[in-house]
């Protein structure tokens, strides 16, 4: 076969896929004119395990989501702490061993049911806290306290084998722009890490798909205050994204 022939093809094929990966990204306009679903009513802890709080059932129940942890997850911890009044405050701004932990029932087993096109429904961050007072073990929980709800905004996910897009339109346009696009790796069936270059420096969430087929991405921060013999106390500060394929 002639080069300038083979050539010919590959230039063609080129501008194919560029069309097709062009198109695919762009048409959220249309597929955002269609209304989204009223009825959908997700509760503050929609697809949320917590431990039960009795002892020592919270420390065991805990301690089960330490197996889902990887060397590669590890890496990408890091915490800043402070002490004040004997009270230590440890902040860990993405965190991957909340107290408040995406349900396991929404694991995924074929990575590939991640991949198409996600239209965001929810959007919302959500304030879970548990408490023990270590001299009588008794554990408490304040109400789930939802700080900020962006489920109104339009956003679209397009997930492929290794790349993940984020599109959002803002308030008063009609145009979607890119807000992230990123290489990512699901790590034990229950993280999506997030990268450019070196896993490392991922940013990590929660992934799984629940029964009615939403896609949920939760991304933990947490606050740990303890006062040695006196109480721990968790704070969980938890970015949900529900989505719902569209394509």
């Amino acid at each position: 076969m002639p080069n300038h022939f083979i050539k010919t093809l590959l230039v063609l094929f080129l501008t194919i896929a560029s069309i097709e990966i062009f198109a695919q990204d762009n048409n959220f306009e249309q597929l955002s004119k269609i209304p989204k679903a009223t009825t959908t009513n997700f509760p503050l802890d929609y697809k949320i395990a917590r431990p039960r709080l009795e002892y020592p059932h919270w420390d065991h129940d805990f301690d089960i989501y330490y197996n889902f942890l990887t060397p590669t997850l590890r890496k990408t911890q890091a915490s800043l702490s402070q002490t004040s009044n004997g009270v230590v405050s440890t902040m860990t701004p993405n965190s991957i061993i909340p107290h408040a932990q995406l349900d396991t029932a929404t694991i995924v087993d074929d990575p590939t049911k991640f991949m198409g096109t996600w239209r965001m429904i929810s959007f919302r961050a959500i304030r879970y806290n548990d408490s023990v007072f270590i001299p009588t073990k008794v554990y408490y929980r304040l109400a789930d306290t939802l700080l900020e709800d962006k489920s109104s905004e339009e956003a679209f996910a397009v997930i492929s084998d290794n790349n993940f897009k984020l599109y959002a339109r803002e308030t008063g346009k009609t145009d979607f722009k890119r807000m992230i696009s990123a290489k990512y790796k699901i790590e034990n069936r229950r993280f999506m890490m997030m990268y450019k270059l070196v896993k490392a420096s991922a940013g990590v969430s929660q992934i799984g798909i629940d029964e009615k087929g939403y896609l949920i991405l939760n991304y933990p921060s947490v606050i740990e205050n303890i006062k040695k013999g006196g109480y721990f106390s968790y704070y969980a500060i938890v970015e949900q994204y529900i989505f719902e394929k569209v394509k």
